[in-house]
């Protein structure tokens, strides 16, 4: 009998965490029902960190509220209140890219992330962490600013249109302050080439952020948070937050890794799966799969990684599956995804020796 760790990260559009986590169990265990496997479903601050603390933090309050969309029409985002006075805000409710009918690099806000950030101050919790990572924006952060109280001076659209930034107007961070929950490790002026295209900028629109970027990181207030780690998150977002609000950086997976107890269960454990929507350059560098497969290997267990899409057939020594080498069309394997979860977690554990 073996010991199964099961520790997924959303799908994102497609398939919760603990949908995923589940699905993938019950086709290990559709195969090999004398194991033990334990579902851990995961999140590093973008798509789905509510509900994954919800899930070990039962006695907390979610509150909605009605705050700006990226495109900046009104979206119902929900933002969840610890029992410790605790605000946990994921900035994908507010600012997610799947809330834009048609991707807006430059014109997309971070507003609404100001906005319910405005709310838990004003609420009076004690300190706030903020996911960041699934967002629509590339805008530095500066609508979020706004939002909490910053004077905007501007010729244009975008982050590229910003003149100046007054904050003498912004709320005071919660007495514990502010903690960012970063899904990458990217500084700020590594954001425009790196998540623009993303958002569907072209290459004139990414060397206008970047021009933008160079501007309002030598204006920063706070010198050092450019070069912060993570500052580049949710375009720039985690940049405004720590100049401005004096927001700390961490690595969300870490961070929401430590309060979920991966670690413990890497302990004892004989096989690791994680997994995600998309597997690229970046999942190693701040997001779930690198952090599950990071800690798997500091304790010596062996792993594979599940996945919407990836142009890799292995990280390293970790076999990467694909949902859509199951499917019939990427289409299909998106709509679908949980029953292609259950057949990966089948073949697994078919093909892996215990």
């Amino acid at each position: 009998m073996a010991t199964v760790v099961i520790a997924p990260d959303s799908f994102k559009g497609s398939v919760a965490a603990r949908d995923a986590a589940e699905a993938l169990a019950k086709g290990w265990h559709s195969v090999r029902p004398q194991d033990s496997v334990f579902s851990l479903p995961m999140a590093d601050g973008g798509e789905g960190t509510l509900d994954v603390i919800l899930s070990i933090r039962p006695d907390s309050t979610m509150h909605f509220e009605e705050v700006t969309g990226p495109d900046g029409s009104p979206v119902e985002a929900s933002w969840l209140e610890l029992s410790d006075s605790t605000a946990v805000i994921e900035m994908a409710q507010a600012s997610g890219l799947p809330l834009m009918s048609t991707p807006d690099p430059i014109g997309a806000t971070s507003r609404g992330v100001g906005e319910l950030i405005a709310i838990a101050i004003n609420h009076g919790v004690e300190r706030i962490l903020v996911g960041l990572g699934g967002s629509a924006t590339t805008d530095a952060g500066v609508g979020a600013l706004e939002a909490l109280g910053a004077q905007i001076e501007r010729d244009g659209v975008g982050a590229p249109g910003v003149v100046s930034i007054d904050s003498s107007g912004l709320l005071k961070p919660p007495r514990e302050g502010i903690a960012v929950l970063a899904d990458t490790r990217a500084v700020f002026a590594e954001a425009p080439a790196i998540f623009a295209p993303q958002k569907g900028a072209n290459s004139e629109e990414v060397a206008a952020l970047q021009a933008a970027f160079a501007t309002l990181g030598e204006h920063s207030p706070v010198a050092s948070a450019a070069r912060m780690p993570g500052s580049g998150a949710a375009g720039g977002t985690g940049w405004a937050l720590a100049s401005y609000l004096g927001a700390v950086i961490v690595e969300g997976s870490r961070y929401l890794g430590n309060m979920l107890g991966v670690g413990r269960l890497m302990d004892g454990a004989d096989f690791v799966i994680t997994g995600e929507g998309r597997l690229d350059d970046t999942s190693v560098s701040g997001k779930v799969v690198g952090h599950v497969r990071a800690l798997a290997r500091a304790y010596g267990v062996p792993g594979a990684i599940v996945v919407g899409q990836s142009t890799l057939e292995a990280l390293d020594d970790w076999p990467v599956m694909r949902l859509v080498d199951f499917a019939s069309s990427t289409e299909e394997a998106t709509l679908n995804a949980t029953r292609y979860l259950e057949q990966a977690g089948a073949e697994l554990a078919r093909t892996t020796t215990l």
